[in-house]
């Protein structure tokens, strides 16, 4: 009966996900050097070490690498890896994030530029509003048709910046050429400096207790179906592949709350929008957990030489758990095991939808 059940809730949320079957064939093939080229419609995606995309896409446009080059023309951009260079045209919004991000003289942003890194170097015009958020974020030399809401250390502007709109940054912010910038309005804001005493043996039970949770339930997963398993234990490790599902579950995370969103819009579908949306956040949890046990595996049979799947299953959590917890690498490990595991339920709920 539990089967039954487990079955026919992934039914319902491979039902809700149709809609994105159909970007999924359209994905860029991943691999160590991507050159993407052509013309394509509703979503196209890039994946690799290094990236280098110029094509068109009437949609929206996810590429994801170590170094990411933009010349194409797009509708929705999103872009994330460690050296970000934007040069192509983004006719509407554009959703950056990285480590080292410029955006060149030759780039166009239609409307709002949303973006997040340690070095921001902005050279073009923003056709609506920009939200930044960097270590150090430079305006130099640029007109922006909208507010202006900047999160850095350190800001820089000259004569030639031009804000229509409002102007916001930190009160902390070191700021550069202010008295020279042209503004509708200048705002600063506070830090809010938060007191909070964490209490070590605290942190330890909680984080015992998180480990003890996410095994009983990878455990009880693998009882309920056992072919989950299997599936992952035949999972391939090629570059390409990660890429590959990582690039289906970074799609997967943004698409499904948007076809939601739509159908609770209409009413008669609330419902099944509601549903989905349970299923998605079982999703989410599950996706860590899936990859942390191919990790798991990975040691358990390469370094203990045992095969035992719920050792393995201890053995990655563990190891993952622990990984996250490490500043800024932690965040992209998991950031990167969450959609691969992501992509992973996309895999098997579609694989079986066809069966």
């Amino acid at each position: 009966m539990k089967k039954k059940i487990f079955g026919l809730l992934c039914c319902i949320f491979a039902m809700t996900l149709l809609t994105t079957d159909v970007y999924a064939r359209e994905l860029a093939i991943a691999d160590e050097e991507v050159l993407e080229e052509g013309e394509y419609e509703s979503l196209r995606l890039a994946a690799g070490n290094r990236v280098v995309t110029k094509a068109t896409v009437d949609g929206l446009s996810f590429v994801a690498g170590n170094d990411v080059t933009f010349e194409g023309n797009v509708s929705y951009g999103f872009y994330g890896g460690n050296n970000i260079t934007i040069a192509g045209t983004i006719n509407k919004d554009a959703f950056i994030a990285g480590n080292s991000i410029t955006i060149s003289n030759n780039a166009v942003i239609g409307r709002d530029l949303y973006v997040a890194g340690s070095s921001i170097k902005i050279d073009t015009d923003i056709g609506r509003d920009l939200n930044a958020g960097a270590i150090k974020i430079d305006i130099s030399g640029i007109t922006i048709n909208g507010d202006a809401h900047l999160d850095s250390d350190e800001l820089i502007m000259d004569e030639n910046t031009i804000i229509i709109g409002k102007l916001s940054y930190l009160e902390k912010t070191k700021v550069t050429g202010l008295d020279k910038v042209k503004y509708g309005s200048v705002e600063t804001r506070k830090v809010k400096e938060v007191d909070v005493k964490v209490n070590r043996m605290d942190s330890i039970y909680d984080f015992i207790i998180s480990l003890i949770g996410a095994y009983i339930v990878m455990a009880v997963l693998f009882y309920i179906v056992p072919k989950s398993r299997e599936k992952l234990d035949k999972v391939e490790l090629k570059f390409g592949d990660i890429a590959k599902t990582t690039g289906i579950g970074l799609v997967v995370l943004c698409i499904v709350p948007l076809i939601c969103l739509i159908a609770m819009f209409t009413g008669f579908l609330t419902p099944i929008a509601l549903i989905t949306v349970c299923l998605y956040v079982i999703a989410i949890y599950l996706g860590t957990l899936l990859s942390s046990y191919i990790v798991g595996s990975l040691i358990n049979t390469k370094l203990f030489k045992n095969n035992n799947p719920y050792l393995s299953l201890l053995v990655g959590i563990l190891v993952v758990r622990l990984i996250i917890l490490i500043p800024v690498i932690g965040f992209w490990i998991g950031a990167i095991m969450l959609l691969h595991g992501l992509g992973l339920v996309y895999k098997y709920i579609t694989a079986s939808r066809k069966k």
